[in-house]
């Protein structure tokens, strides 16, 4: 499958990039463009037509369950994911009723959201090998609710004193999604842990003689895996730049 085209529409520039470094990490996602009014979202979809949206519900201008709704009343179809901090049952249920695919509230595990992209990189598979003939029950029942197919938790290393470790992310217990190397991956790691200030993805490049774009990937999955932190520097003017330090 090609990637999925993806629009992520937040009013926070932060959360934003974090969201669109989920992706990257991950791999199979094309984001096409962040915006971050429902309107600018509106106007970016009907522009790019993308066939996944990660919509917060709090946008300064107007509710995200106004864009869920507009986006509903195209002539294209989108699949919608919400991504927002709101638990009040009538927004969830707003929600529920545009037809949003999943609906996560913030503050959330990174593993949480991948759980939810995993879910639905599955049902567009099984969508596309489902051709164009009739579907019996059982199919329609898995598309219209899907199950929870994530796959089972890792076990955790084991310290000498029997206490649960993060593992480091040269072993094997980290599987890299498609694109990524180990070796490539080791090094990245070896670079941020000898620097004692925080980095960006272009000096990182510079410095492993990588693209930009590639540093940024291996930097943004050791950030989805909690070994990295990202933080955002704001200059004087212009988008903020996200820059990684390795978590000691």
């Amino acid at each position: 499958m090609s990637a999925i085209r993806t629009l992520i529409i937040d009013d926070d520039v932060a959360v934003a990039g974090i969201h669109h470094g989920f992706l990257l990490a991950r791999g199979g996602f094309d984001v096409v463009a962040m915006a971050h009014t429902g309107q600018q979202g509106l106007d970016l979809a009907a522009e790019l037509g993308p066939e996944l949206v990660l919509l917060d519900i709090h946008l300064p201008d107007m509710s995200g369950l106004d864009v869920l709704q507009r986006l509903r009343g195209r002539r294209r179809p989108v699949d919608v994911l919400v991504i927002t901090a709101s638990r009040e049952l009538d927004t969830v249920r707003g929600a529920m009723a545009g037809g949003v695919l999943h609906y996560l509230v913030k503050p959330f595990s990174s593993q949480a959201l991948i759980e939810r992209l995993d879910e639905y990189v599955m049902l567009r598979e099984e969508l596309a090998s489902g051709g164009t003939g009739e579907l019996d029950q059982a199919s329609i029942d898995r598309l219209v609710a899907p199950s929870r197919r994530s796959a089972p938790a890792e076990t955790p290393a084991r310290t000498p004193a029997g206490q649960s470790a993060q593992p480091e992310p040269g072993q094997a217990a980290l599987r890299l999604p498609k694109g990524l190397s180990r070796p490539t991956l080791d090094a990245v790691v070896e670079a941020l842990k000898a620097s004692a200030e925080d980095v960006s993805a272009a000096g990182l490049a510079l410095q492993l003689g990588l693209s930009r774009v590639s540093a940024r990937r291996y930097l943004e999955y050791l950030v989805v895996h909690g070994h990295a932190r990202l933080t955002p520097r704001y200059g004087a003017a212009g988008r903020p730049e996200n820059r990684y330090l390795w978590r000691r």
